[in-house]
């Protein structure tokens, strides 16, 4: 409790520190006047997560904000479009960095082996559709009744464990995993264990995240490497094999006076419940302290950026943008990441909690993190406005232990391969 206060009062500094204010507005003039948006109010609405009407939403918020008791119009729809464009995306993706940074200083920090896990993976999303979104993004015809919609490619660096998400990018689709891969590994160091698909594996990515004293273990397609297709032919469960940059890449190299030696890689051979092999690639090349029985769960806890993903647009609502700019697009997607990261930093101290009221059920219980995350949404005018904070917290802790789940191990389900609907439904919800 003591942390997440801290956390609390951390970001309200910041929305408040004038260096952050001028840093972030858009012009010096603005937020020198006394107006119904301030800095702080302004960026506390978005980050509340639009998700309804936004005149509904800004009723709800400025109720708790202005302590009424009941929601009333104190700022219209039209003020609060003119009032955003006021304030730069990059404001939200700072605070993101900083509550990380925060949470990473401040809270225990859950670890397989002594390693924090972080996945890279990319997905994508669809942006509303207007001249602006199709110049930065471009527009793509889908198959369903040739509609053309907006696409943009969002790349996350994520911490499996703690359900943080340590990087989030949004880009133009042309912009390659591989190139945001890279991105993101700067933020590696030391104890860091980079977790990766069968699209990501390149010698290159493999040396950058040695050189940043990482290690990885990654799925392999098993056609594109002989090393691979040998192992699976030959029936052994592991052999060590060193694997050199190609001839393009040695070129590359070369002209930048690089000088590389091949990297010693453990190829190991694991067996799906279908039957079906796969091979993965790690730099852990300790048998005794890392054997081979244990790659097959640490590569399975990879499958939580996929969930992320799932959650990202389907309970968080990531594609529900509330405008058509691109600053309003780019303010909505930090701030969604960053209201994701607080239910996941603030739900961090329940799971004994969980544990001791659940002790005699069958399965072990989590968090509804769907409703952990609405929980947050509403209650974020009052955190960052009222004195009695760790108040406020205990209550909002309780209602998330009030919404609990079974995991059920063992499940699994065919993948739906059916192409999805490339739009958004004409209502909005409640």
């Amino acid at each position: 409790m003591k942390n997440h206060a801290k956390l609390v009062h951390f970001l309200k500094n910041k929305l408040t520190n004038p260096d952050f204010i001028s840093t972030y507005r858009m012009n010096p003039n603005d937020f020198t006047r006394t107006r119904n948006f301030t800095f702080k109010s302004l960026c506390l609405f978005i980050i509340s997560s639009l998700q309804s009407s936004i005149q509904r939403e800004l009723d709800r918020f400025f109720q708790g904000y202005n302590n009424q008791l009941l929601p009333e119009k104190f700022v219209g729809q039209s003020a609060f479009s003119q009032a955003r464009l006021k304030i730069k995306p990059e404001a939200f993706a700072q605070l993101c960095n900083d509550s990380v940074e925060h949470f990473y200083s401040n809270y225990n920090i859950k670890k397989w082996r002594g390693f924090r896990l972080i996945a890279i993976d990319g997905s994508e999303v669809i942006l509303p559709k207007s001249k602006e979104t199709i110049a930065k993004f471009g527009e793509y015809t889908t198959n369903l009744m040739n509609k053309s919609i907006v696409l943009a490619r969002v790349s996350k660096a994520y911490d499996v464990l703690n359900k943080i998400n340590l990087d989030a990018k949004l880009v133009n689709r042309k912009v390659g995993e591989h190139e945001l891969a890279n991105q993101h590994l700067k933020l590696c160091t030391i104890g860091d264990m980079v977790l990766l698909d069968r699209g990501y594996p390149s010698f290159d990515l493999f040396a950058k995240i040695l050189v940043s004293g990482s290690h990885f273990c990654a799925r392999l397609a098993v056609s594109n490497w002989n090393v691979a297709k040998n192992l699976v032919d030959s029936g052994q469960k592991e052999i060590f094999a060193e694997i050199k940059p190609g001839k393009e890449l040695k070129r590359k190299y070369r002209k930048e006076g690089v000088v590389v030696k091949p990297i010693k890689c453990r190829f190991i051979c694991i067996e799906l419940p279908s039957g079906e092999k796969e091979v993965l690639i790690t730099s852990l090349l300790d048998t005794i302290n890392y054997p081979h029985s244990l790659f097959k769960e640490l590569y399975h806890l990879r499958w939580d950026i996929e969930e992320s993903y799932k959650k990202d647009k389907h309970r968080l609502q990531l594609e529900n943008f509330s405008g058509k700019t691109i600053t309003a697009i780019y303010q909505d997607f930090y701030a969604t990441i960053l209201l994701g990261n607080l239910t996941s930093i603030f739900s961090t101290s329940l799971e004994d909690d969980i544990d001791e009221r659940t002790q005699k059920a069958n399965y072990k219980y989590q968090l509804n993190f769907t409703t952990a995350f609405a929980k947050v949404k509403g209650t974020i005018a009052l955190l960052f406005t009222r004195i009695n904070i760790r108040e406020i917290l205990d209550k909002m802790l309780q209602m998330f232990l009030s919404n609990i789940l079974p995991v059920r191990p063992g499940r699994s389900f065919e993948r739906n391969m059916q192409k999805r609907k490339r739009y958004h439904k004409a209502y909005l919800p409640l």
